[in-house]
């Protein structure tokens, strides 16, 4: 398992142990040529839970970027996942999904037209595309959440993702519009319960 990967969500192998002890494992892990793992994290914390020494697995061609971007994928169906770290998932989706296919990137289609283009060119679907029908969410909300990702500085994510007080959507996006010093106080005033909007937002 690569070092810095999500730990799990010990519910949910609690859950997936119970299941296999009772019916089995019914969909392999994956692993790379390698054999480290793509995905299934759940599913082999469950099975060393249940004392298994040896788990049937999947070995995949995928290498590489499509490795890493399967992974992500994987990540996004954990129910534990905050608003930060979704929108991390989205930028390092982005990145990688338009280094495989660098035709999608904005701007990239426009300098082509249906006679210069091929079919495969035509056919590849913009990440933006992809991903809304790969989570069953809205393109604009994809757009929306990868921009606040893009354009919130460091600083401020860090200030987010120390808080005990949740910040929305909404707030984050607002936040993400501010210049780079602003978006630091005004995250800042915002986890300390100072303002409860951006819109309130004071220079200190």
């Amino acid at each position: 398992v690569n070092a810095g990967r999500r730990e799990a969500d010990q519910d949910a192998v609690q859950e997936l142990a119970d299941s296999i002890a009772e019916l089995g494992l019914i969909n392999p892990i994956t692993v790379d040529q390698d054999y480290t793992l793509i995905a299934g994290l759940h599913r082999l914390e469950a099975a060393k839970q249940l004392g298994w020494t040896e788990i049937e697995c999947t070995v995949s061609r995928l290498g590489g970027l499509l490795a890493e971007l399967a992974e992500i994928d994987e990540n996004f169906v954990r129910k534990d996942l905050s608003d930060d770290e979704f929108r991390e998932l989205l930028l390092q989706r982005k990145e990688i999904y338009e280094s495989l296919h660098p035709e999608t990137r904005r701007g990239m289609r426009n300098g082509q037209t249906s006679k210069t283009a091929d079919s495969a060119f035509l056919e590849t679907k913009s990440f933006v595309q992809d991903t809304a029908e790969k989570l069953g969410k809205a393109p604009r909300t994809i757009e929306v959440e990868v921009q606040t990702a893009k354009n919130l500085t460091p600083a401020a994510k860090e200030i987010i993702r120390m808080a005990d007080t949740k910040i929305n959507k909404t707030s984050a996006l607002k936040l993400s519009r501010l210049s780079p010093e602003q978006q630091k106080e005004a995250a800042a005033q915002l986890v300390t319960g100072e303002i409860h909007s951006v819109d309130e937002y004071h220079s200190a």
